[in-house]
């Protein structure tokens, strides 16, 4: 009979005894109740202005990986393509010529323009030889083909 009075007794503790978690509702209260979120909740279109300020960071960010990626070691924009690439390795052997970049420009698969850029252009001579070679190696008129020296 004792045992029957513990295992009632027992269950009539587990019923009467509710554990309760406050934390979720304290800190919900707590957020709730904060100046900063009242003051965000009176401001108007409230949403929107999260949206563009959402939408400017992202931008930024997208803007600043992708300027990354396209400069070069100098600062500046530009990116070489092979045959630019080709053609400044072979132009910077020239002697005298120093360090070069070329561009070159194509219209529907024709080559209507080449910059040559190059440290030793100052040079008559340089600026002859390369202007020769850039000429000679895409196989155009020297007419479309100028030679600028890099400045120091």
């Amino acid at each position: 009979m004792q045992i029957d009075d513990k295992k009632n007794s027992l269950s009539n503790e587990d019923e009467n005894l509710k554990i309760e978690d406050r934390r979720n509702d304290g800190m919900f209260a707590r957020v709730k109740n904060n100046s900063v979120i009242k003051k965000l909740r009176g401001i108007k279109n409230i949403q929107i202005i999260a949206l563009i300020f959402i939408i400017a960071v992202g931008l930024i960010i997208y803007s600043s990986v992708t300027t990354a990626n396209r400069g070069t070691s100098d600062g500046t924009n530009s990116v070489m393509t092979a045959e630019e690439q080709r053609l400044s390795a072979v132009l910077s052997s020239i002697d005298g010529a120093g360090t070069v970049e070329a561009m070159i420009t194509s219209r529907d698969g024709d080559i209507v323009g080449v910059i040559v850029i190059a440290e030793g252009a100052e040079s008559i001579t340089v600026r002859l030889k390369l202007l020769d070679a850039a000429a000679c190696a895409l196989g155009v008129s020297k007419q479309i083909v100028n030679v600028y020296s890099r400045k120091n």
